[in-house]
């Protein structure tokens, strides 16, 4: 029988920053795995923190992969201080509750993976271009997710947010990003602007947290291009 290892606090941490990430992304919705409309449970967005873009949830999960999973939703409800955190019907009945609204869930997925890596205000830091990856037409910029997507500091105006992505990811792949299926014009649309808050983990890694508003402490405007 294979052997199924506990997960650790940094991979459970990994799942949810993806769960936020597509939960927030994608839209949100309660009662089912996904509506017509794209938008997904939070159950789905663990699934995906936990496999990647190919989570199906009618699929069984491998017994890792469930462990990681069930870990996950135990970690946040024992953040959210409800009933049995080994229950997960105790989170669903939080999660779809008629009051809740998806920044309820974003933000107990966020608090849950920066507890699991050691979050603390006083590791709060204002980024420069000197923490991003590489600069290009003047904006500082870096990658992040599985797709790609790229983020610069500042709020940036849509088309030079476009050139200066095309540009970095050229120069990370070696190969030209614009094609049949990403042209400029349209790759405009997908460009939002935000606040995030940038701190450092106990090993000194940086991580950042998108979604905030411009009254969070230490949260700095940052300009998101989504990844295919």
């Amino acid at each position: 029988m294979p052997t199924t290892m506990a997960p650790s606090s940094y991979d459970i941490a990994s799942i949810l920053h993806t769960a936020h990430s597509e939960l927030y992304r994608r839209g949100w919705t309660q009662g089912r795995p996904c509506n017509i409309q794209g938008h997904i449970h939070a159950l789905s967005a663990i699934g995906l923190g936990v496999v990647g873009y190919h989570y199906d949830p009618r699929h069984i999960l491998t017994n890792q992969n469930q462990a990681r999973y069930d870990a996950a939703i135990t970690h946040v409800t024992k953040h959210l201080g409800l009933g049995d955190p080994d229950d997960p019907e105790t989170f669903i009945a939080w999660h779809d509750a008629g009051e809740r609204t998806q920044y309820d869930v974003l933000d107990a997925l966020n608090d849950t993976a920066r507890g699991l890596e050691g979050y603390a205000p006083d590791r709060v830091f204002t980024p420069t271009a000197a923490d991003m990856v590489s600069v290009h037409h003047g904006i500082a910029l870096a990658d992040y997710g599985e797709d790609s997507s790229c983020i610069a500091l500042g709020h940036i105006d849509p088309a030079l947010m476009v050139d200066a992505s095309a540009a970095f990811i050229s120069h990370l792949n070696g190969e030209p990003f614009y094609d049949e299926f990403r042209k400029p014009a349209e790759l405009q649309y997908r460009v939002r602007r935000d606040w995030a808050v940038y701190w450092r983990d106990e090993q000194g890694h940086q991580r950042f947290d998108l979604g905030h508003s411009q009254t969070t402490p230490g949260a700095v405007p940052v300009t998101i291009l989504p990844g295919d």
